[in-house]
């Protein structure tokens, strides 16, 4: 694989990705929700003398013993931040699926792709260059969200609760888990984008990633699940086999003739 044609590849994807507004306004407009989001929610949580039931403070105060000083109030903000950390693995799967699916079908539409496929440029080089430009920006989204909602919650709650969104747990789903995820609906979009014509329909199928996450947000809301930082890691690490294995699949499934015939 040739680096140089790689880093023009991500440089061209980068180009067109600043003129597309619709693409920029899904990269822009859910980390300012999430930023804010889960700060609103905490306060409120915190509104009751006591905002959870003793069998769930019991439940959670098993999984967490580290929250035992904690007041009830306290223990209800940390549990309730704790679940937004699974919107912060939802970010760098989204941006990477949205971008990639049109990265691949918006150059059918707009029939630059059959330009690009005319030149000596490797299947492998092409969806390598679309997968970095489609990552990036979805990882670096992801990021900079942590960082300013962990600045501001350390405004909002104090250096109490600080260490809820800054303990191993949360740095290992973000900067783990949460690049893997992106690496694996980048995949899954440029899979499904070489076999389908519409980037509606391809985000439909590709955001099919996203409903083991929610699954999982909703067993960890019930308090019978939180995972600490070996379980995203490992989680991390069995993600990324797949999204690897998945991109030679890509590879494989791209077939540039049979596309170029198939989308005239």
């Amino acid at each position: 694989m040739r680096a140089d044609i790689v880093r023009a590849v991500v440089g061209r994807e980068f180009a067109e990705l600043i003129r597309n507004r619709l693409l920029l306004f899904t990269i822009i407009v859910p980390p300012v929700i999430l930023t804010i989001a889960p700060l609103i929610v905490g306060t409120l949580v915190q509104g009751g003398e006591r905002p959870l039931p003793d069998s769930l403070l019991r439940q959670i105060l098993a999984q967490r013993p580290e929250w035992a000083s904690f007041t009830p109030r306290e223990i209800a903000a940390a549990f309730t931040i704790q679940q937004f950390l699974i919107y912060f693995l939802i970010l760098p799967a989204y941006i990477p699926l949205s971008v990639a699916t049109f990265s691949i079908i918006g150059e059918k539409q707009s029939r630059s792709l059959e330009a690009v496929l005319a030149t000596p440029i490797r299947t492998s080089e092409l969806l390598t260059g679309k997968a970095i430009s489609a990552l990036v920006p979805g990882l670096i989204a992801g990021w900079l969200t942590y960082i300013v909602f962990a600045s501001l919650a350390r405004v909002e709650y104090g250096p109490h609760l600080i260490g809820v969104v800054s303990d191993s747990s949360w740095l290992a789903g973000v900067f783990l888990l949460g690049p893997a995820l992106g690496l694996l609906s980048v995949v899954a979009g440029i899979v499904v984008s070489s076999r389908v014509n519409d980037p509606r329909t391809a985000q439909q199928i590709g955001g099919v990633i996203v409903i083991p996450i929610v699954a999982f947000t909703v067993l960890q809301s019930t308090g019978t699940l939180i995972v600490g930082a070996s379980g995203y890691a490992i989680t991390a690490g069995i993600v990324t086999l797949i999204a690897l294995v998945g991109l030679r699949l890509g590879v494989a499934l791209f077939g540039r003739e049979s596309i170029l015939t198939r989308w005239r």
